[in-house]
């Protein structure tokens, strides 16, 4: 599959532009077209406040929203006609889960910024790659509120596991893979094996023109999220590629999980499949 249609989420603030900068170099990379959707909940208040909050709190909300909307479609358009790349912009009202899910159907890729994490917004956008994962039935590439590298792609770990979600994971990030200049296949464990799970996918990803090592490390002192995100480093990755909720999306938020815990305390941009 190729990359021919990339949908980001434009909104405001550093982390809009951080969102914006890598869909753009993404879209150079593979030659696609962009589509910037954004997207303002038309309820922003919670039914059971509105008698509490001033009459006129919505309607507010509404045109402040409207209004950066239209500056951040004249700054996507500008960058339009800088670069070339042909983008297509898409303005929508109500609920960012459900129209987001709605317009993935119709693309390659999402780009999503960061859900969870102190910085993150409050509501429905804050679940928004969670629910997107399940929703969209495509690959979610999540950028970190810190922002990312403009080069996302260059140098990528995957999350391999030996799952239906890891293979999906995989699979869906074989464009950007067979552009990559390194890619290591890592596995935590927590015991040692003399096997490495990964080699077999290696050799599969070398009938696709992709060179990849792999790797298995032990975990026995903490969550494999962290694991994952500690060898990424080392490696100097500027994207990480791992299979999402293996469990169910109740059991990872109560009991905890690798998606959860990737969610909250990443720092390099996750492509995410279920």
């Amino acid at each position: 599959m190729a990359i021919r249609n990339i949908l980001f989420h434009a909104f405001e603030g550093q982390a809009g532009q951080a969102t914006e900068d890598v869909a753009f170099a993404l879209a150079e990379a593979h030659g696609a077209t962009l589509t910037a959707l954004s997207v303002v909940d038309n309820m922003p208040v919670p039914a059971c406040v509105v008698p509490y909050v001033p009459a006129d709190l919505a309607e507010n909300y509404m045109d402040e929203s409207r209004a950066a909307a239209r500056e951040i479609e004249a700054r996507v358009k500008a960058r339009e006609a800088a670069t070339g790349i042909r983008t297509e912009w898409r303005y929508r009202e109500g609920d960012i889960r459900a129209v987001f899910s709605q317009h993935a159907h119709y693309t390659d890729l999402v780009i999503v910024p960061q859900g969870g994490g102190d910085q993150a917004p409050a509501g429905a956008a804050g679940n928004l790659p969670g629910d997107l994962v399940l929703t969209a039935g495509r690959p979610v590439l999540v950028v970190p509120w810190s922002g990312a590298s403009s080069g996302v792609g260059k140098r990528v770990i995957i999350g391999w596991n030996g799952s239906k979600e890891a293979t999906r994971a995989l699979n869906d990030a074989l464009p950007i893979l067979e552009k990559a200049e390194a890619v290591k296949v890592l596995t935590v464990g927590d015991e040692e094996s003399r096997h490495i799970p990964g080699a077999e996918i290696a050799q599969h990803l070398a009938r696709h023109g992709v060179k990849a090592e792999a790797d298995y490390v032990t975990d026995v002192d903490g969550p494999a999220a962290a694991s994952l995100v500690f060898e990424a480093r080392n490696f100097g990755a500027d994207l990480l590629v791992c299979g999402a909720w293996g469990h169910s999306r109740m059991f990872e938020t109560v009991l905890g999980g690798v998606t959860r815990d990737l969610l909250r305390g990443m720092d390099l941009p996750l492509l995410l499949a279920h």
